[in-house]
This record gives C-alpha cells, structure tokens and sequence, in this order.
C-alpha cells in the first residue's frame, strides 16, 4: 500500500520483525518479549487516515522480516512470549 508518492508499506519491512501498532492499546509486551529474546523488532505507526488500518483489517499485525504477515490481532497478544517463540522457529540444538 502506498504511504507517500515513492513510499510504500514495503519498505518498512527489512532485517528485523515490524508490529505495525493501527489501532488502540499498548504493544509493550510484545516489545519486551521480543528484546528478552534479542530478536530485532520495531513498532510503525501510521499517519493519520485510517487507510492502512482498513487494508490489513487488525488493529495488530506482526510483519516478519521477509514481509510476509505472521500474526495480527485486534488487541495485543495475550501471551507474547509464547507469540515471539513461535515466530521465531526452532532454535538451533532443538531447544525452544
């Protein structure tokens, strides 16, 4: 979708995992489990308009690095840690 004339929701998406926060509450948890975790996250918020929100149809979504969605929510997660554990995958050496 486009943000700007050159600009689109493509290019917030690169090396690390992007919440885009279009809706009320906060993604702290989320945040923090994903920095317990030392997995690189940002959070994008989008200018005002409402045409994002309505694109992606969550208030939540959680971009992985490649831009594909891996979660989205109409609040926080109830369980972040248990969320950044599944979008991580299998760590090395078979532990979770």
């Amino acid at each position: 979708m486009w943000l700007a004339p050159g600009r689109s929701t493509l290019d917030l998406f690169g090396p690390g995992f992007v919440l885009l926060r279009l809706g009320p509450g906060s993604p702290e948890g989320l945040v923090r489990a994903f920095a317990d975790r030392r997995m690189p996250l940002r959070v994008w918020e989008p200018p005002p308009g409402g045409a994002v929100a309505r694109r992606y149809g969550h208030p939540y979504v959680l971009v992985r690095p490649d831009g594909h969605v891996a979660w989205c929510g109409d609040r926080p997660p109830g369980d972040p840690g248990g969320l950044a554990d599944l979008v991580r995958g299998p760590r090395k050496g078979g532990g979770a």
